[in-house]
């Protein structure tokens, strides 16, 4: 009865380590995934940012150009 006990305590410690071992496996690989998806938000954040200042001096140069124009005309007609 002794030897069926320790064999069932001995089985019970192997399901424990492996429970433990694929648990703590599977949290790292869903902190890995949650900084990966963290990470791509960020960055796409940070390229809609960069984008929207191009896009925004771009449109600034062009004003500016177009100003120039004018001025250029009302000094020319004075």
């Amino acid at each position: 009865m002794r030897l069926v006990m320790a064999m069932e305590n001995a089985s019970l410690s192997n399901d424990v380590w492996n429970n433990m071992t694929t648990s703590s496996s599977s949290q790292s690989d869903d902190l890995t995934s949650y900084l990966a998806n963290i990470r791509d938000l960020a960055l796409k954040v940070i390229y809609i940012i960069i984008g929207t200042v191009g896009v925004i001096d771009n449109l600034f140069v062009i004003v500016v150009f177009f100003l120039f124009i004018k001025i250029t005309e009302r000094v020319l007609h004075s």
